[in-house]
């Protein structure tokens, strides 16, 4: 007995060493849960000691909503006030909320990034505004000299014969339209030609009677006729006709003559050679105007329309410019290089090109519209600040549309003064006073004077329309003087020309993430606010923008990849017009 209840003992002993040893454990793990508990919600927990406070002692409810709010400016984000007002910069009123809480970005905004002066130095970071500037796309592809089909033509024999003269009897001959080319033998033109005189001589007799007269001769005009479409299809002339039915003199043989004028470019019989019926003898083109078979990339078709002016050279003569213009633009794609056959007339009068050379051809399409007018059309603006639009209506000031500031600054003079916002290009006025838009004070400028000789290509404007002179085949180079083009030395008469300018912006202040194009925008010194925007093809060193973009807006024309590397590495801005992350790096 006594062994048996040392054996419950020592069990009992040991269940207890091990509760004990399992509390002592337990309670390490609890307080380190605990201080971990703490340490994490430390921040809501001092928040809600201090909420009980301020209820405990009494605090009224409003002034505890008011002290977890403040205000602050959307344009300026760092100015931020306790209390509702305006902004000391811009003059906008202050927004709500509450402490801590991101900024909300404007609309259309998707980031926004503040860097340092020295940064700004460092990476040599340019601004320019965006204005409407000339833009021309300029396609370059190359092409196949080619017979134009309309000037060739192709002689066959209508009977099977034989060969018997050949007054062309090489290829290059040039022939004028009806030289003789070939004579050929063949009974068949025999049985022609005495059908033909059997039915004149049927025709002559008219020794029928009274009542049966009026029949026999419609019958007999019928096979005068029929036998004369005969010969006319085996490849008689009226004048042969004429002579076989004059001299009534049967022939067994026929003289083919040239349909047009212009150069024998193939040859395929030969003297006392037997021909069936159909057999191609010659062909003959004019080869004074040709085609030259242009292939145009799938991706620049969009910008060729039939009649526009091309530049062709060849590589026999790479210092020469034929001047042609677009004729066709074909109904189908080649698959196999994405190209579109575009076919441009050129003129061959010196007879330089010949069919089956390669070309390079150079094509000019203006971005915006282009209006040919008459000289008297040239108009000048009006010095009054207000302005008639259609409908007899005036645009009303400051303007809120960018089509009626853009009838505002073409009615002021050159040189004149006005006002407009610098956040919004669209609001322009004749008077000081606050943008409609946000209420910032509107900005004095001078609209820019037209130089006096030439414009410049890629000069930016705040006018969207200008008028000038400029070659057909140069229409981006305008000139306020007319006269004969000197820019390709062509020779043709400058004409007056009506050029829309199209808003762009620089190739290098546009990041192309692959999925959509971001230009950053300053808003003011060392801020920068990131746009999504809709963009053209690159025209040169420039983008028209389509959208996303207003007139006056300063870009980051250099440093722009600085910018939006700042903009990666603060990816917590977020814009509350999309309410995602507006760093646009998460896209990749």
């Amino acid at each position: 007995m006594s062994e048996e209840r040392q054996k419950k003992h020592s069990l009992f002993r040991r269940v207890m060493f091990f509760i004990k040893f399992l509390e002592i454990r337990l309670r390490f793990i609890v307080l380190l849960v605990i201080t971990a508990i703490l340490v994490g919600y430390w921040d809501h927990i001092q928040n809600y000691y201090e909420r009980w406070q301020r209820t405990h002692y009494g605090v009224p409810a409003e002034a505890q909503s008011q002290s977890e709010i403040e205000y602050y400016c959307g344009m300026h984000p760092f100015v931020v006030r306790d209390r509702p007002g305006t902004c000391p910069i811009c003059g906008m009123e202050l927004s709500m909320r509450k402490k801590g809480e991101p900024a909300s970005l404007p609309e259309g905004v998707i980031a926004r990034v503040q860097t340092s002066p020295g940064r700004i130095m460092q990476a040599g970071v340019q601004i320019e505004p965006v204005l409407y500037r000339l833009l021309t796309r300029e396609i370059r592809s190359y092409g196949v000299v080619a017979v134009d089909e309309a000037r060739r033509a192709d002689i066959v024999a209508r009977f099977p014969g034989r060969i018997e003269d050949l007054p062309v009897s090489t290829v290059g001959v040039v022939v004028k339209k009806g030289d003789p080319l070939a004579r050929i033998y063949s009974p068949k033109y025999l049985a022609a030609s005495q059908e033909y005189l059997r039915a004149l001589g049927n025709l002559k007799k008219g020794d029928t009677g009274p009542a049966g007269e009026a029949i026999e001769k419609m019958r007999a005009d019928q096979l005068v006729d029929a036998a004369r479409k005969r010969l006319l299809l085996a490849g008689f002339t009226e004048e042969q006709l004429k002579a076989v039915a004059e001299s009534g003199a049967i022939s067994d043989t026929i003289t083919l003559h040239a349909p047009l004028s212009g150069t024998v470019i193939e040859k395929k019989v030969l003297l006392g050679q037997t021909v069936e019926e159909g057999t191609p003898l010659y062909t003959v083109a004019d080869l004074s105007a040709l085609w030259v078979q242009v292939k145009v990339l799938e991706s620049d078709i969009d910008a060729v329309r039939v009649g526009m002016p091309v530049e062709i050279t060849s590589v026999a003569w790479p210092s020469v410019i034929f001047y042609g213009n677009v004729d066709l633009i074909y109904p189908t794609l080649d698959t196999e290089s994405r190209s579109v056959n575009v076919r441009v007339t050129v003129s061959n009068s010196e007879g330089k090109l010949r069919p089956g050379m390669y070309a390079n051809a150079v094509i000019r399409s203006p971005v915006g519209q282009h209006e040919s007018i008459a000289d008297d059309r040239l108009e000048k603006p009006a010095p009054a600040a207000m302005i008639h639009v259609p409908g007899n209506e005036q645009v009303k000031l400051p303007t809120q549309t960018r089509d009626d500031a853009d009838r505002f600054l073409e009615s002021i003079p050159q040189g004149a003064e006005y006002y407009t916002c610098p956040m919004h290009a669209e609001v322009v006025s004749d008077k000081p006073g606050d943008c409609p838009l946000c209420g910032m004070h509107l900005e004095k400028r001078q609209k820019e004077t037209v130089p006096e000789a030439g414009l410049a290509i890629s000069a930016g404007s705040t006018e969207r329309w200008v008028e000038g002179y400029a070659c057909p085949m140069h229409p981006n180079e305008l000139s306020d003087k007319p006269g004969v083009c000197r820019t390709c030395n062509c020779g043709m008469k400058m004409q007056k020309w009506r050029v829309e300018r199209v808003l762009s912006v620089p190739e290098t202040a546009v990041i192309d993430t692959g999925v959509r194009k971001v230009v950053y925008v300053e808003t003011m010194p060392g801020v920068y606010d990131a746009y999504a925007v809709v963009l053209g093809p690159r025209v040169g060193a420039y983008y028209p923008v389509e959208d996303g973009l207003t007139l006056g807006q300063r870009v980051v024309s250099q440093g722009s990849f600085l910018i939006d590397a700042e903009a990666r590495l603060n990816p917590g801005t977020v814009s509350t017009a999309a309410g995602e992350p507006a760093a646009h790096q998460h896209e990749h």
